[in-house]
């Protein structure tokens, strides 16, 4: 699919909009479970998609490297929940309150549940990181390039806040 999409961002770069479209669509369903865990809304999702799709049309001439297409779009998917989460919640990046479903009796749900708090109370930079390589699908150097921080932080950063994840839901969560 990376070539796919580096074929296509060569086509929007000249200004092609339906392979634009056709990256926007490849895409779209992995950044918006980004945004939404990272905003922990809905409606708050939709709009930081939005918000960033209409910037990477604006400046896909700004693409440097085809092939690192996926990569900066995420990167200013990024850049959308930050602002909006400045917006929100005046440059304060707590944890989220997230309002969830009451937790039925399906394990599975419940799991994912404790899981969704667990990532709303990451710390930013930890919860950027997972995220984009959870949900995002990135590697360590895409995401690298989308968080500006060295590729081995990123591993080590990765690796030790899954391993926080892992234990918390091991040891049945951090539920409130």
């Amino acid at each position: 699919m990376k070539s796919n999409i580096a074929q296509l961002a060569k086509k929007a770069q000249h200004g092609d909009a339906r392979a634009f479209g056709e990256i926007y669509s490849s895409l779209s369903g992995e950044m918006y479970r980004y945004a939404l865990y990272n905003l922990g809304s809905a409606e708050a999702a939709k709009d930081a998609v939005q918000d960033a799709a209409l910037e990477a049309w604006k400046s896909i001439g700004k693409l440097k490297d085809e092939n690192a297409a996926k990569a900066w779009f995420f990167k200013i998917l990024s850049r959308s929940c930050k602002h909006l989460l400045r917006e929100k919640y005046q440059a304060d990046f707590v944890a989220l309150d997230i309002d969830l479903p009451q937790a039925d009796t399906n394990e599975a749900t419940a799991l994912g549940l404790d899981l969704l708090r667990l990532i709303s109370e990451l710390e930013p930079g930890e919860k950027d990181i997972v995220l984009l390589s959870v949900i995002g699908g990135l590697n360590s150097k895409e995401i690298s390039k989308a968080t500006s921080i060295n590729a081995a932080t990123v591993r080590s950063k990765l690796s030790r806040t899954l391993a926080k994840l892992r234990k918390e839901i091991e040891e049945g969560g951090n539920t409130k």
